[in-house]
């Protein structure tokens, strides 16, 4: 008698923020759950982010290009399957502000969402220039993550992976097209007014957010804190 295979069948839908896209997907299965373990007990970061990828395209059903995912899709949707195949919230610790008592917070991960605020994506740099901002890939974030750069040469990195077109009069310059080194020249080239636009636009990125309020076991002191990225869920 052959052995069965089990629970592979799709169980769930999910919604990509950024294209607002409707796609189906199952939890993931032991041999999943084998990758991402040894992943981290690798410590190896780019072997970290890259199982996270791949645990999506293998419980994704649906065609779904995993290299044009934003960070926040991956972060959110990581965080929707594993809610549904290990549980469906998540134990947290989170200190209090007032005596830095480490308080145990209950986090159900299905309340966790992506805001995708109206953000204008055209950025006027003068009466020539105009730039096209995109959202950075998280294909590129594993790259700035691993490189082993420091903070300031990370938000560079970052900024420069949220730059999608140059645009004149008289024509349209893609900066997929061009080199990394000559982007970054480039940014190093606008003003502080001009670069303060730009940052801006990477300041309202959407992001996985949940807000969370608690009193302190220890001191009774009434806390807020607002959980950003995927680690914070999983601290």
């Amino acid at each position: 008698m052959t052995l069965p295979r089990l629970n592979e069948s799709p169980k769930y839908e999910i919604i990509i923020p950024s294209t607002q896209k409707s796609i189906r997907y199952r939890p993931f299965l032991v041999k999943e759950q084998k990758v991402l373990l040894m992943a981290l007990e690798s410590e190896d970061q780019r072997q970290i982010l890259n199982s996270i990828v791949n645990t999506i395209e293998a419980c994704v059903i649906d065609p779904v290009k995993t290299q044009e995912l934003t960070t926040f899709d991956v972060e959110y949707m990581f965080t929707q399957i594993r809610a549904k195949s290990v549980g469906e919230t998540s134990d947290i610790q989170i200190k209090c502000k007032s005596c830095e008592h480490m308080n145990p917070i209950k986090i159900k991960l299905d309340d966790i969402k992506v805001d995708m605020p109206k953000i204008d994506n055209t950025i006027k740099l003068d009466d020539k220039y105009a730039i096209t901002m995109r959202f950075p890939k998280y294909a590129s974030s594993i790259e700035t993550a691993v490189n082993g750069k420091t903070s300031t040469e990370q938000m560079y990195s970052m900024i420069a992976n949220c730059l999608d077109t140059l645009n004149t009069d008289d024509e349209i310059i893609n900066f997929a097209d061009e080199a990394k080194e000559d982007i970054l020249k480039f940014v190093e080239s606008l003003t502080s007014a001009q670069f303060e636009k730009i940052v801006s636009f990477v300041q309202q990125m959407p992001q996985l957010k949940h807000d969370v309020q608690y009193d302190c076991e220890a001191c009774g002191e009434k806390n807020e804190a607002v959980l950003q990225g995927m680690q914070d869920f999983f601290s």
